[in-house]
């Protein structure tokens, strides 16, 4: 992906850390079950989008997923009762943008868990015609700026 970047390409934004409570039910065994990584990326992205443009007048791009890729590093084990979750915008395209997300929890340390790394393209509401980033979108991506970090 780097080296096929667009001229517009910027580096990282800034980090955006939620913390998301576990249930029983996202165990399987003595550990935390594979499929929650995604859904705990999935929501710690719309908790992100809620506080980037979750602001009277904005327009939140309808974004949907079209790759993503897990890096499995170590187990949170049953003992845990939250997941921290580190929200970054990777690079932001014309018509798309790569996400990351650092899952773990404060028993396993400060290195995370699992990293998750998803391209979201942006779409209008019929969600099949694909749309290019705006300035002001790409500014609230990037953390208010268009500058590379």
């Amino acid at each position: 992906m780097g080296s096929h970047a667009a001229p517009e390409t910027r580096t990282p934004g800034e980090v955006h850390r939620v913390h998301i409570p576990l249930r029983i039910a996202d165990f399987v065994g003595q550990h935390v079950n594979n499929v929650r990584f995604q859904e705990f990326s999935q929501d710690a992205r719309l908790m992100w989008f809620r506080d980037r443009f979750g602001v009277p007048g904005s327009r939140v791009p309808i974004a949907l997923a079209r790759w993503m890729e897990i890096d499995f590093r170590r187990v949170i084990g049953y003992g845990a009762t939250s997941v921290w979750v580190d929200v970054e915008v990777l690079r932001v395209g014309r018509t798309s943008f790569t996400m990351r997300t650092s899952i773990g929890s404060d028993s396993t340390g400060p290195e995370p868990c699992a990293v998750v790394d998803t391209v979201l393209v942006v779409t209008a509401p019929d969600e099949t015609t694909t749309l290019e980033i705006s300035p002001e979108e790409r500014a609230a991506l990037l953390g208010g700026s268009e500058e590379a970090r």
